[in-house]
């Protein structure tokens, strides 16, 4: 029978909870705050943000669908985001905003590679 590896051994964990300097507060994306940039970093900085935030395939779709639509080669002029609490929703929401301000950049596209 094979046996589970400890979590840690698998996904290793941001330094600020390696160092035990997480703050609970900022983990929740404000977005408010990144419109009018006064949130952290993390959250208004793309790359840092980027960073920090697991594109999932789901996600990944979703943005090359905003991308489609921005640049005028379809994609969905009306995306609904429907996951539970805790489900990715706003960090979605900052990634297509960060995509579309940073559509020139090369932020996003090095995570596709």
């Amino acid at each position: 029978m094979m046996s589970l590896k400890p979590w840690r051994e698998i996904a290793v964990p941001h330094e600020d909870v390696l160092k035990g300097t997480f703050q609970q507060a900022e983990f929740a994306a404000d977005l408010s705050r990144v419109h009018a940039g006064t949130a952290t970093a993390e959250y208004q900085d793309p790359a840092l943000f980027f960073q920090r935030t697991f594109i999932t395939e789901g996600m990944r779709l979703l943005l090359d669908s905003v991308i489609k639509r921005l640049a005028g080669h379809g994609g969905d002029p009306v995306i609904q985001l429907q996951t539970a609490f805790g489900g990715g929703k706003t960090h979605t929401m900052l990634a297509r905003r960060r995509r579309a301000i940073c559509r020139a950049s090369r932020t996003f596209s090095t995570l596709r590679e």
